[in-house]
């Protein structure tokens, strides 16, 4: 079994989603806004379509991030989006939701975060702080900041975790280290 996902810019034909699985994910009641589409194919057939939502804050305004990641194995999809990470179980269709606190940016597999598979522990990186988080478990630890306007991971190396965060926007960027074991700054 071969799955695949894709985020969609629209919602796809009606043809196409006769086989389609549709599940909001909405963690926020009312306050919820559909944002993201993701479609998730197995052996290139669509099965699965989540609609992310995005929450609004106590003025109505949409917590909402340019960026939205997700990795995803046969039993999970991880998916970053506004200031929340969502787990969402594929064979239960059942989902967990996290706030972050902060806008998210970029979603990294443990240990390898080049990899486009999801394993048991992410790193999730906001525009201020990055976060360890076990799929199981939730979030381990969060660290201190790092940026004030965007975070990005370069590697794991020996349990450390290099990267860069913005804090003189545009172009700003400082070079900082993180014990991937307690998220301290090294």
């Amino acid at each position: 079994m071969t799955l695949e996902a894709a985020y969609l810019e629209q919602f796809i034909p009606v043809d196409e989603t006769e086989d389609v699985t549709v599940i909001d994910l909405n963690p926020f009641g009312l306050k919820g806004e559909k944002d993201w589409l993701l479609l998730i194919r197995k052996n290139g057939e669509p099965v699965l379509l989540l609609q992310l939502y995005i929450r609004a804050d106590d003025d109505g305004w949409l917590i909402s991030s340019a960026f939205s990641e997700f990795l995803l194995n046969d039993m999970h999809v991880a998916i970053i989006g506004g200031d929340h990470f969502h787990v969402f179980d594929l064979v239960t269709h059942s989902f967990r939701s996290h706030p972050l606190e902060n806008y998210v940016g970029h979603i990294y597999s443990v240990p390898d975060i080049n990899s486009a598979r999801l394993y048991e522990r992410v790193l999730v990186a906001t525009y201020t702080h990055v976060l360890l988080i076990d799929i199981q478990a939730g979030i381990l630890w969060k660290s201190s900041r790092c940026a004030i306007d965007g975070v990005v991971i370069s590697s794991i190396e020996n349990d450390m975790v290099p990267g860069q965060g913005e804090w003189d926007p545009p172009g700003g960027w400082r070079p900082f280290k993180l014990s991937l074991n307690t998220g301290a700054h090294i």
